[in-house]
């Protein structure tokens, strides 16, 4: 008997494509895509192939989810903005009694959400969250370090990400948005504490061609997480968008406050600062000069090639001693389709979740291995390239 998959926003941005890598990986599963736009998932359905059928769903009317919901092995999320709708997705799920997985990117909605452990645990489903590429990939990485070293001191997760991608949606740049706004947290000295967002700006290398981007504190789940499950001393998360030119854009629209919630008047409306900073993200190919955008993405072209569009690069690096010796283990990713790093992991996790019996119940990020770290690393390196450096720090 096949599985029953539904993708809640699966004609969006990357529900679109955990569709397709659901369908590749396992073209036996019924999904089933749930969306407000129903032309659209009858497009992406088309694009797909097989058999997927469409479901129209309000994902703002509990009850329109949770009857979408029911029925299914696992119901797999990608409707952002997750400080939106990561919880009540997730609430919907509970009732619905089915296990479920998301790629909630969102610092705030995933304190939240593992506040609902319990409760799933009474209703028996089990939640995955955060199961895309950062955070997702970054968790499962942690996790693989640290299992080659007697104690943990540190762990840091680091990603720089395009911003000129033509078929990113407003979603994905409103979490961005909502990552570099006031104070977020991360975890130092076994606290949990608050740090003014894009602090603290360092240059990392990630692997080439990606090379070294500036990347500073952001508003993440792994720091939320991962002290969780691993004992660990220091936690941070820092990030960044490519070409630099919107990076210093995002970092004045941080500072100027137009990347919060307060309101505006213009006119006879009032907007939110933030809708109007993503309003203006989003027409920027439309309004910036032709010239202007030349200069810019032009370089990044030369330097970048393939990935300059679509690409991101991911890091991980975990401290820590093995053997009485200081070793520092180095994980990075180059990939030129960022999407595809962020739906891969969840349509894994999703047939594995499906196909997996007595899983234990409950809220869980990636880290916490409720779905074997080793199998969906494995199966992530044959399709992304995982590159591993570890380095024994000599003692004078």
């Amino acid at each position: 008997m096949s599985i029953k998959i539904l993708v809640l926003g699966g004609a969006g941005h990357i529900g679109s494509v955990i569709v397709s890598e659901l369908h590749r990986l396992d073209s036996t599963a019924e999904i089933t895509i749930a969306d407000k736009n129903v032309e659209k998932a009858k497009e992406i359905a088309k694009m797909v192939g097989g058999e997927i059928k469409i479901l129209h769903v309000d994902a703002t009317a509990e009850d329109s989810l949770v009857n979408a919901i029911k029925g299914f092995d696992v119901a797999v999320s990608a409707i952002g903005p997750f400080h939106k709708f990561g919880v009540p997705v997730l609430k919907a799920a509970l009732r619905a009694g089915v296990n479920f997985v998301d790629i909630n990117d969102d610092y705030d909605a995933t304190e939240e959400a593992l506040k609902l452990h319990e409760e799933a645990r009474e209703r028996k489903v089990t939640a995955l969250i955060g199961m895309g590429a950062t955070p997702g990939i970054t968790n499962l990485l942690a996790r693989h370090g640290t299992r080659k070293l007697d104690e943990v001191s540190e762990i840091g997760t680091y990603w720089i990400w395009t911003a000129i991608d033509p078929t990113m949606g407003p979603a994905i740049i409103d979490h961005y948005f909502h990552a570099i706004t006031g104070m977020i947290p991360t975890y130092r000295n076994g606290e949990w504490v608050m740090v003014k967002a894009l602090s603290e700006p360092e240059y990392y290398e990630f692997p080439k061609p990606i090379g070294s981007w500036e990347v500073a504190h952001a508003g993440h789940p792994e720091p939320v997480t991962i002290p969780r499950y691993i004992k660990v001393k220091n936690v941070c998360n820092k990030g960044g968008v490519w070409p630099s030119d919107l990076n210093d854009i995002a970092k004045v629209f941080s500072t100027l406050g137009l990347t919060s919630l307060k309101e505006i008047r213009l006119g006879d409306h009032i907007f939110k600062a933030r809708d109007i900073a993503v309003a203006i993200t989003l027409a920027l190919s439309e309004i910036t000069p032709p010239e202007e955008t030349e200069k810019s993405v032009g370089p990044l072209y030369e330097r970048l090639g393939e990935y300059a569009l679509t690409g991101l690069g991911l890091a991980t690096i975990v401290k820590g001693v093995k053997e009485g010796k200081e070793h520092i283990i180095k994980y990075g990713i180059a990939y030129q389709d960022a999407t595809k790093a962020t739906a891969l992991p969840a349509a894994l996790a999703t047939l594995e979740l499906a196909k997996t019996e007595n899983v234990r119940a409950g809220v869980y990020s990636p880290e916490a291995d409720i779905i074997s770290v080793e199998k969906l690393i494995n199966n992530i390196k044959k399709e992304i390239k995982i590159e591993l450096v570890e380095t024994e720090i000599e003692t004078l």
